[in-house]
C-alpha cells in the first residue's frame, strides 16, 4: 500500500536478510521530530493516510512501513520469519538505513 497510497513519499527496501520493505517516509524538519507509524492486523500503511500527509506539512518527519506480510512488504511463508524479535530487527534496520536515531512511536490495532 506505501507504494500506491504515497507515491511521493514511498521507498522499497532490500535489508540485509533479503526482506524487501515498502514504506512511506518524509525526513524531519531541522527542529521536528519523527513519528514512527505501524499499523496493525489485518491492515497496511494506507491506515495511516491522513496522518502521513498532515504531519508531514507541518515539517514532521514520518515512516509508515508496510510490515511484513501485508502491502507491498515481502509475505514470507515460514511461520517463523514473523518472530517478533525478526520484525523489530526489521524496523531498527529501515530506521537505520535512513539515519533516524529517534522516534516517537505510535501503532494500533483493531
Amino acid at each position: 500500500m506505501a507504494l500506491s497510497c504515497f507515491p511521493h513519499l514511498s521507498k522499497l527496501v532490500e535489508l540485509d536478510d533479503g526482506t524487501h520493505y515498502a514504506y512511506a517516509y518524509a525526513a524531519a524538519s531541522a527542529s521536528k521530530s519523527t513519528f514512527l507509524l505501524l499499523h496493525g492486523f489485518p491492515s497496511s500503511s494506507y491506515d495511516w493516510r491522513h496522518q502521513v500527509h498532515a504531519l508531514a506539512a507541518k515539517g514532521f518527519g514520518i515512516l509508515a512501513p508496510d510490515l511484513l506480510g501485508y502491502g507491498g512488504t515481502d509475505s514470507p511463508v515460514d511461520v517463523e520469519a514473523y518472530s517478533l524479535q525478526r520484525m523489530g530487527d526489521h524496523i531498527a534496520e529501515i530506521l537505520a538505513k535512513e539515519g533516524i536515531q529517534k522516534v516517537i512511536g505510535v501503532g494500533h490495532d483493531w
